[in-house]
């Protein structure tokens, strides 16, 4: 089963993105632990626990329902994610989407309605290991009281 087309992918998405829908997780089904994939995984389901994949695309439906800590290429949120993502390429939260969480990503995508409830930290280069993403630390805002316009500009 195939998913999606280069032909319409926007620049924010990788030429070598997975297009093969791999794993389905359906309504009614409750995971609780660790989940790995490759290529796409869909999920219609409840997890709790940590989602990892190196390069793979997550799709969680609007009856998704995770509270886990997740890692992938690409992640789109149409669902409810409680938890921190971190994505190599790409995350976009649809109009349905909830993420209640802090976000890693170089690329972000928030549709109108949506909710995101976190802090988000952009990164640079997408070269860097996902465990680098998982380290990073928010810098501190510059001291905004004593600051004058002349300084600001």
């Amino acid at each position: 089963m195939k998913f999606g087309s280069n032909k319409s992918a926007s620049s924010y998405i990788p030429n070598d993105a997975p297009t093969d829908l791999r794993s389905f997780l359906g309504e009614g089904t409750e995971i609780t632990g660790e989940i790995k994939f490759s290529e796409i995984m869909r999920v219609d389901a409840n997890i709790s626990g940590t989602i990892a994949s190196d390069s793979g695309s997550l799709l969680i439906m609007e009856r998704g329902r995770v509270k886990a800590t997740v890692q992938a290429g690409i992640v789109e949120v149409s669902g409810i994610v409680e938890g921190t993502i971190t994505a190599k390429n790409s995350v976009k939260i649809h109009s349905t989407g909830r993420v209640y969480g802090d976000i890693y990503t170089p690329a972000l995508i928030i549709e109108h309605g949506a909710v995101f409830d976190g802090k988000c930290h952009m990164l640079d280069n997408k070269n860097h290991a996902t465990k680098d993403f998982a380290k990073a630390e928010p810098k501190p805002l510059a001291d905004t009281k004593n600051l004058k316009m002349a300084d600001a500009v």
